[in-house]
């Protein structure tokens, strides 16, 4: 996102406020993956988004309320990218390989969201952000849930989606936000097997 010219300019009020709003944001992602939620502060996002003190709080409340934005925003933009792929799969287990290649693939383009998403996600107790992600995962053990129908349903333990779920974020948080496990390819194909593995027949 480019930095608006300094001075006067005739561009509207609400222009340059989702300009500003924008550029907190990508400073966000790469402070908060680098630093971790609870070092980073707020003068990390103002040098990072080259805003001012007062500009950053005309934005948002607090480094919290800045969080928040940022885990809605790349959440919800990697629901869509990830529905749009499994849209076009007829059956459920294709549905699971095309929705963690995709997942996967799109945090490996850029680690900094597998680190918000991942890592810091899951631990921090920002208010909303913690309130927000049970509620995906919750999604996702949905979704899971689904290839029970038909199966050995009532042999397979209430917490088998969660387990799957939380290991799988582990992981990736693991792998590429921390670089620390198999590359974005394997780990995808992977995870899609060990989540397909409970549901064979």
């Amino acid at each position: 996102m480019a930095r608006l010219p300094p001075g006067p300019h005739r561009l509207p009020r609400e222009m340059v406020r989702e300009n500003q709003r924008r550029r907190i944001l990508e400073a966000a992602l790469g402070v908060f993956a680098e630093r971790g939620y609870a070092a980073a502060t707020v003068k990390d996002l103002i040098r990072g988004a080259r805003v001012s003190r007062a500009t950053f709080y005309e934005v948002f409340a607090d480094k919290e309320a800045c969080m928040d934005a940022l885990h809605e925003q790349v959440t919800t933009w990697l629901s869509e990218q990830v529905a749009a792929a499994v849209a076009a799969q007829a059956d459920w287990d294709a549905k699971v390989r095309t929705g963690v290649a995709r997942t996967v693939g799109l945090l490996a383009e850029d680690p900094r969201l597998a680190a918000v998403c991942a890592v810091e996600a899951p631990a921090i107790r920002v208010s909303r952000v913690h309130a927000r992600h049970p509620r995906l995962v919750e999604e996702l053990c949905r979704a899971l849930r689904a290839g029970r129908s038909g199966r050995r349903a009532e042999e397979m333990p209430e917490i088998l989606e969660p387990a799957l779920v939380c290991g799988a974020i582990y992981l990736v948080g693991r792998s590429i936000a921390c670089g620390e496990g198999p590359d974005a390819a394997a780990l995808g194909s992977e995870l899609a097997e060990l989540m397909l593995i409970p549901y064979a027949d």
